[in-house]
């Protein structure tokens, strides 16, 4: 999803410097955990409220296209690709202090408390671990775009140093005012992206370690 609400990501920070596994039920039966569960909870972000977009990733395209259609098709063949590769449930979480804050497909940098997570269960953890690097530049945070992050005076941690894992980035970034923060990271058989605009780092700590919590 090259070009989604997560497409911010690197462009805000350029600017400002110059995006599991299935549980035993009773009786022995397994249920998956689904997207959804994993990504929306409304305890993640205090003062937040859930725009309309959200849902899943059907639902948030949907939306996109009838704001911006040309960029809708980029998109769907992006969530096409990742449907090939093994991903069979998605769903955008996209919260906002204020609605005016809502539907954001384009560039623009968010001037309110924003945080959008992007959730992908694939078939299984081998699907999802080898996509991992194929999405993670998806959402801007490619190894040049870290080095870019990093020489705007943002924070960078990968791997086993995020508390996430070994496939997973962390990123940081406070200036102008402004505060960025984006965690991406693969646990069994999901796939997680979250980020929050001018959200206190702490908060979007605890938001991180409630979702990777809830998969299961």
């Amino acid at each position: 999803m090259k070009q989604m609400n997560r497409v911010t990501v690197l462009a805000s920070v350029l600017l400002l410097a110059a995006c599991g596994g299935s549980s035993g039920g009773s009786g022995g039966a397994q249920q998956e955990t689904s997207a959804e569960t994993v990504a929306s909870s409304s305890s993640d972000f205090s003062g937040l409220q859930k725009c309309p977009e959200s849902g899943t990733w059907e639902n948030y395209l949907k939306a996109e296209q009838a704001k911006d259609p040309t960029q809708y098709d980029t998109d769907k063949k992006d969530l096409d690709n990742l449907k090939a590769a093994g991903a069979n449930d998605t769903y955008v979480a996209v919260y906002a202090a204020a609605t005016s804050d809502c539907g954001n497909f384009g560039s623009d940098t968010p001037t309110g408390k924003v945080a959008q997570i992007y959730t992908i269960r694939f078939k299984d953890s081998s699907a999802a671990s080898a996509n991992f690097k194929v999405n993670q530049k998806d959402f801007h945070l490619s190894d040049s775009d870290l080095q870019n992050i990093k020489t705007a005076g943002g924070t960078v941690k990968q791997g086993t140093t995020t508390g996430l894992g070994d496939n997973s980035v962390l990123v940081e970034l406070s200036i102008a005012g402004a505060s960025f923060y984006a965690a991406f990271w693969q646990n069994k058989n999901f796939e997680v992206a979250m980020v929050t605009f001018n959200v206190s780092a702490s908060d979007s700590e605890s938001a991180t370690t409630k979702i990777n919590g809830r998969i299961k």
